[in-house]
């Protein structure tokens, strides 16, 4: 019987890592939508956005019923409560990848002669370290290591800062036109999503170290 439960924790494992690799794709996707204004690009990432979905579904019920028929303890434990967060957290990140792709749309139709380079270049350093952040999270799955985990935090302190940088830069214009307002409305939506992805990598590492460790004091409330 703990071979069995082992084998189909393995399969949960492999099946967190793909669900892992979709959203980090995703993310990828839609960061690059929005740089170049590919609508093509962000159609492929809400299309594909029901795949994640329906993975993460599956990964919940399989942990439900581990749970269930085998009454785990200790780090196994862990391990399933754990992913069943984890998966929850990866599920946003691809819905916020989403929205991301959704901003890009609107760029592309209306608002493109406003992105200056300062905003795409801030926009792609903030995306860049949001990615390094994610990768960083479904690494120390993967590794089960919680060092890596643990770094990932400090560094989400960068991703905050280009933000501001960037509402800095959007509201030194004193323009009243519409077509600004709105504007400012989609890099401060794209700007914020950014934000998010970044606090949700946390939240998944925070989690591999709770499970790895145990310990209860590695994660605050969770974003």
């Amino acid at each position: 019987m703990r071979k069995a439960f082992h084998e189909v924790i393995d399969e949960i494992s492999e099946d967190v890592i793909a669900m892992g690799s979709l959203a980090q794709e995703a993310v990828h996707r839609s960061l690059d939508s929005l740089i170049n204004l590919d609508t093509d690009l962000a159609n492929k990432v809400i299309s594909n956005d029901e795949k994640i979905d329906d993975l993460e579904i599956s990964i919940e019920e399989r942990c439900l019923v581990l749970q269930a028929e085998h009454q785990p303890v200790a780090r196994d434990l862990r391990f399933i409560h754990a992913v069943s967060i984890i998966v929850i957290h990866l599920e946003r990140i691809a819905d916020l990848a989403v929205n991301i792709s959704k901003v890009s749309k609107r760029f592309a139709k209306q608002d493109s002669k406003y992105l200056d380079k300062e905003i795409i270049d801030l926009l792609q350093e903030m995306g860049n370290l949001v990615k390094r952040e994610l990768k960083r999270a479904l690494d120390s799955f993967r590794d089960r290591d919680p060092k890596m985990a643990a770094k990932i935090e400090r560094a989400d302190n960068s991703v905050d800062d280009i933000q501001k940088m960037i509402f800095r830069k959007l509201f030194i214009s004193k323009s009243g036109k519409e077509e600004y307002i709105r504007f400012i409305a989609n890099v401060s939506l794209a700007s914020r999503y950014l934000e998010r992805i970044g606090d949700q990598s946390v939240n998944v590492a925070e989690r591999v170290r709770y499970f790895l460790t145990g310990n209860l004091n590695v994660y605050d409330t969770e974003s």
